[in-house]
């Protein structure tokens, strides 16, 4: 029971350090752990975070401090931690639902997260009865979809008990092996997994079934007044808390948010626990563990888990698998009026190489424009680099592709290096790096080192075309 005194030596910790600034490092480094292992630990025991946890108990404490003192704003703000009355405004506002400058004149009872005590169980938090599925990781979000994906398909199917690696997803989903652009159509959302589904939720779908999995999508049709035709607020809280209750995770998406993971839930269902990947107001990525009431109308689709049963031969999967990247790669027609494979990659170069930036407005250019919808080009090229482990071990388990194999590695390799090629040419998205990226001569570098890139794609589908013409395919 060990970690049962860690977890209570690291709570002891925080909890006489809460106006220090601490971190997860420094909890971890108290018990002598290392990081990564405790925080794991840490959130499978309590379900959240070590740092979710020292923030809800300062923001508690500075709720405290507004109610019942003659504290300024700012110095209770700079007492926990923040920077800025600005930052500490929106931390506050998120956690107790009213502004800390309302605290004094409002009526409304502050939200109070307890200190955790450990022992055999766990007692504190929100005053509760929860139940969380163990051994859910970390779903970590830093602003790539297609990373974040595959982090939340992992984190879904670790907290149903299976455990598949992160490469392996990677390449099954065929999501980090195919390319996705509209000409002449410069908008956010292509490196979205779902994408290119040509019915709902078709690539996760489809990736359940390769590795057994019977799955249930569900689809909420709604009135103008939000209330759903073809269900009911009760039953969708009971699909949800009967599948947490088999240890099933269920990944959804409602009507604000990107797909997110049910990983828990409180008073019978009235409240969810979710791992989710956000933009806060300051449009930081951040991974965070929420707690949702009222969540019943706002959700859109999900699926539930079914049953488990052995999925086909590793062999077979690959084959299959191939076979969709390579008829991918050389699709002509339009999905979802995009193009893909080979014809996204010519009509992504040739928009980077031709269009006219010179009129844009810097915000029109910057992160929320131009230059960040050409780096959701290079997300869905980075994850190349995702693949590469899974192949390389498939080639030792099937050394009659390893010639093959070998060569679409490195091809791909150099392809996924693309993704970071522009930072090391001084592009940004501000500053002189902003207007190199508005200049034709500047974005000509790009397209030419792009066209290289494309390149080494074919050469890997090559390879993966020599491996099914080897089998009949």
């Amino acid at each position: 029971m060990n970690w049962i005194n860690d977890i209570q030596k690291a709570i002891h910790f925080i909890e006489n350090n809460l106006l220090e600034n601490i971190n997860t490092d420094d909890v971890a480094n108290h018990i002598h752990s290392s990081t990564d292992y405790f925080q794991r630990i840490f959130n499978i025991v309590t379900g959240i975070s070590i740092s979710e946890y020292i923030r809800n108990r300062r923001l508690t404490l500075a709720g405290e401090d507004l109610q019942g003192t003659q504290a300024k704003v700012i110095d209770v703000a700079m007492k926990y931690g923040y920077d800025s009355s600005d930052s500490f405004t929106k931390a506050f506002t998120r956690f107790h639902g009213i502004t800390p400058a309302s605290v004094k004149a409002s009526a409304e009872e502050l939200k109070y997260f307890h200190p955790l005590s450990i022992d055999i169980y766990i007692k504190g938090g929100f005053n509760v009865n929860r139940k969380i599925i163990p051994n859910i990781p970390e779903v970590d979000y830093y602003g790539n979809e297609v990373d974040y994906i595959f982090n939340l398909l992992t984190a879904t199917f670790a907290g149903a008990g299976d455990k598949i690696d992160r490469a392996e997803l990677a390449v099954y989903s065929g999501v980090a092996n195919r390319f996705v652009w509209k000409a002449k159509d410069w908008n956010f959302g292509y490196e979205a997994m779902d994408s290119i589904d040509q019915t709902p939720f078709e690539t996760k779908l489809r990736l359940l079934k390769t590795f057994g999995w019977d799955a249930k999508y569900i689809k909420i049709l709604r009135d103008s007044d939000g209330k759903p035709l073809n269900t009911d607020h009760e039953q969708i809280r009971r699909d949800f808390v009967e599948s947490i209750d088999k240890g099933y995770p269920v990944m959804y998406r409602m009507d604000y948010h990107r797909h997110n993971i049910m990983i828990g839930y409180e008073d019978d269902g009235s409240i969810i626990v979710s791992k989710d990947g956000i933009d806060d107001e300051d449009d930081n990525k951040l991974s965070i563990t929420a707690a949702r009431e009222n969540w019943e109308g706002t959700v859109e689709e999900y699926i539930l888990l079914i049953d488990k049963s052995e999925p086909a031969p590793e062999r077979e999967r690959f084959l299959d698998l191939l076979k969709l990247i390579v008829s991918r790669a050389h699709n002509t027609d339009m999905i979802n009026d995009m193009n893909v494979g080979f014809a996204a990659w010519e009509a992504y170069l040739h928009d980077l190489k031709f269009s006219d930036f010179s009129q844009l407005t810097l915000e029109e250019l910057g992160m929320h424009g131009r230059m960040g919808i050409y780096c959701d080009g290079l997300c869905q090229i980075w994850e190349r680099n995702g693949t590469l482990p899974y192949y390389k071990a498939i080639a030792k388990r099937f050394p009659e592709w390893q010639e093959e194999l070998s060569i679409a590695v490195d091809a791909l390799d150099a392809c996924s290096k693309y993704g970071g090629f522009l930072w090391s040419q001084g592009f940004s998205f501000e500053g002189e790096g902003l207007e190199k990226f508005r200049s034709l001569e500047g974005r000509k570098v790009l397209a030419d080192e792009g066209r290289k890139a494309m390149k080494n794609d074919m050469v890997a589908i090559e390879q993966f075309e020599k491996i099914l013409e080897k089998e009949g395919i």
